[in-house]
C-alpha cells in the first residue's frame, strides 16, 4: 500500500487566495445543518480508503465550495494536527485561483457564507490564546464562550488560540493552524 494513501483521518484544504487588499485565506461558515453550526473552518473531511490527504481536501473543497482540483495549486503538506478527541487531521497549504474563489457554489447544507482574511492583517493581530483550564470564563471572549458550550469534556481543558475578525470568531483547531502559518511554524 502507498504510504500516502490511507483511509485514517481528516484533511483540510488551507486555501490562499489572492484578493485586492493581497493573499488571504479563505474561511467557511458552517450551516446550522452540520456539527459546530456557525464556527469558522477551512473546507474539509475525512480522509476516504485510497485517497492521500490533498485528494480528500480538494474533493471536500470540491463539494463544499463548488472549487475544482484544477483550481488548486498545492504549496505543501503541513504536520498533521491531533486533535482532544484523538482525531487526526492533515492541513494542505494551497493556492486557489482568484476568478475560482469569487465564483463560489456553496454547499447549503455545509456552508452558510465564506469570506477572506487578509494575511497582512493577520500578521499585525496576532491570536488571543486561553488556557481553558485555568482560564475564568469571564474572562473569555463572548462567542468563544458559545462554541464552548458544544463542547462537553472539551469545555474545560487544553489551550486554544482566538481571533477575531469583522464578527467571526475562530478559533481551536482552525485559529493553531492560521497561527502557526502567520508565525512561520509550518
Amino acid at each position: 500500500m502507498d504510504e500516502k494513501k490511507s483511509n485514517a483521518g481528516y484533511a483540510v484544504l488551507v486555501p490562499l487566495v489572492e484578493t485586492e487588499q493581497g493573499e488571504g485565506l479563505l474561511m467557511e461558515i458552517r450551516t446550522e445543518y452540520v456539527k459546530q453550526p456557525g464556527e469558522i473552518c477551512f473546507p474539509g473531511g475525512k480522509i476516504e480508503e485510497g485517497e492521500t490527504a490533498v485528494d480528500a481536501a480538494a474533493r471536500e473543497t470540491r463539494e463544499e465550495l463548488g472549487i475544482s482540483p484544477e483550481h488548486i495549486e498545492v504549496i505543501r503538506e503541513m504536520e498533521t494536527e491531533v486533535m482532544a478527541d484523538g482525531k487526526a487531521i492533515r492541513p494542505v497549504l494551497a493556492k486557489v485561483g482568484r476568478r475560482a474563489a469569487e465564483n463560489i457554489v456553496l454547499s447549503d447544507c455545509e456552508v452558510a457564507g465564506t469570506f477572506v482574511i487578509p494575511l497582512r492583517w493577520l500578521s499585525e493581530n496576532r491570536p488571543a490564546h486561553y488556557d481553558l483550564a485555568v482560564t475564568e470564563e469571564i474572562a473569555l471572549p463572548e462567542k468563544l464562550r458559545g462554541y464552548l458550550e458544544n463542547y462537553g469534556r472539551f469545555r474545560r481543558a487544553g489551550q486554544t488560540y482566538y481571533i477575531e475578525y469583522e464578527g467571526h470568531g475562530i478559533w481551536g483547531f482552525t485559529a493553531r493552524v492560521i497561527n502557526k502559518l502567520v508565525t512561520g511554524r509550518y
